[in-house]
């Protein structure tokens, strides 16, 4: 890459634009050339459930320590092999590129959310329920029909004597 090709790279993404950016992320706007959005894929912390798919690597671990020219450079190749049949003929745009750039740099920053066990302990609580649920409402369960003639003759034996 050239020197006056950086500088065009770096201008770029000093103009991006997070919100279409978020809006490509998501997929909310298209890509131009009809590529797959990035969270079809990837989760980038820090953005709600829009962007939480959970294929490829979550985003914001990964990019940390990258500046605005190596993002936009990682875009403009995408050197995964997973990626190459996604994007083969569908490349990012410049401005595409600047946008996502100018979103998920701040995401990077800000790094993966901190642990939360809400929704678990949720899940967690919810089965807990469902099975006290269960066990109260069997207790009143008709016997098997087994269970009864083996009663009732049991009965009859101890009545004979």
């Amino acid at each position: 890459m050239t020197l006056c090709s950086m500088s065009i790279v770096f201008l770029l993404a000093a103009i991006g634009d997070p919100a279409a950016g978020r809006a490509l992320f998501t997929g909310a706007r298209p890509l131009q050339n009809g590529g797959a959005p990035c969270g079809a894929c990837h989760a980038v912390a820090g953005e709600g459930l829009g962007a939480t798919a959970s294929f490829g690597p979550e985003l914001a671990s990964g990019l940390a320590g990258m500046d605005e020219v190596a993002l936009d450079g990682l875009l403009d190749a995408l050197p995964f092999p997973s990626m190459v049949p996604v994007y083969q003929g569908h490349a990012l745009t410049p401005e595409e590129r600047a946008d996502l750039v100018a979103f998920l740099l701040p995401a990077a920053q800000r790094g993966p959310p901190p642990a939360s066990w809400g929704f678990e302990l949720l899940g967690a609580g919810g089965a807990a329920l469902a099975f006290a649920a269960l066990a109260f409402a069997t207790r009143w369960r008709k016997p098997s029909s087994r269970a009864r003639l083996l009663a009732r003759a049991a009965h009859l034996q101890g009545g004979s004597r």
